[in-house]
């Protein structure tokens, strides 16, 4: 099995055994740097090792797997970086996003042609930052709904508003529900091929993710 190479920007590269084969991009969430007691855990090895416990040997030697540092790392750096690397022949272009890393996934979209998109649990689109004053909008993912893998647990992301209480006065872990449980109705009426994750935990998804649709990117 081929060992995890490390670019320049030090995003971490699996490369795969066969002469021509698909890339995943893969970004992690907050991580240590923003908190250390809550995210510590969530690092680019953390995601890495997510992905390899997941998969058969069998699939990792035919898919390439990428994991910028962290969410503020360009995608593009990292795929020409992570592509200098590689020895076989890189066949399509699929980008998933843990938690945070929904957001570079949501501003990377027209970038390429993805085969597929992940999205683990991610923030919404409507909790990523445009401008000081506005921020995206969910329906930035409806031209892509087909191409969609998705595990999500709407109450990891926040308090469940008490019934009846003006969306005015929410309080932020309450908005934060409710901005996540937009989303994930957003996605149901899209109709997007999804996971409830049930009684997992947020730090379960990436391996149940990659559990459930690893073969997806080939």
């Amino acid at each position: 099995m081929s060992e995890v190479q490390r670019t320049k920007n030090k995003t971490l590269v699996l490369d795969a055994e066969a002469a021509n084969a698909p890339m995943v991009v893969v970004y992690r969430g907050l991580g240590p740097e923003y908190d250390p007691e809550k995210y510590g855990y969530d690092t680019s090895s953390w995601i890495m090792k997510q992905i390899q416990e997941a998969l058969s040997d069998d699939l990792l030697k035919k898919i390439i797997f990428v994991v910028p540092d962290d969410y503020s790392v360009d995608l593009e750096t990292s795929i020409q970086q992570a592509t200098a690397l590689i020895k076989g022949k890189i066949t399509t272009y699929s980008l998933c996003g843990f938690s945070k890393g929904g957001a570079p996934l949501y501003r990377n979209l027209t970038k390429r042609t993805w085969k597929i998109l992940g999205l683990i649990d991610p923030v919404s689109p409507s909790m990523v930052k445009l401008t000081k004053d506005t921020r995206m909008d969910n329906g930035v993912v409806d031209p892509y709904f087909k191409k969609i893998r998705c595990i999500y647990g709407v109450s990891h992301w926040g308090t469940p508003p008490p019934p009846g209480k003006d969306r005015k006065a929410y309080n932020g872990n309450e908005v934060s529900y409710a901005e996540i449980k937009d989303f994930y109705d957003h996605l149901k009426d899209l109709g997007v091929d999804m996971i409830d994750a049930g009684k997992k935990s947020h730090k379960e998804m990436p391996e149940a993710f990659f559990e459930q649709y690893g073969s997806s990117f080939l």
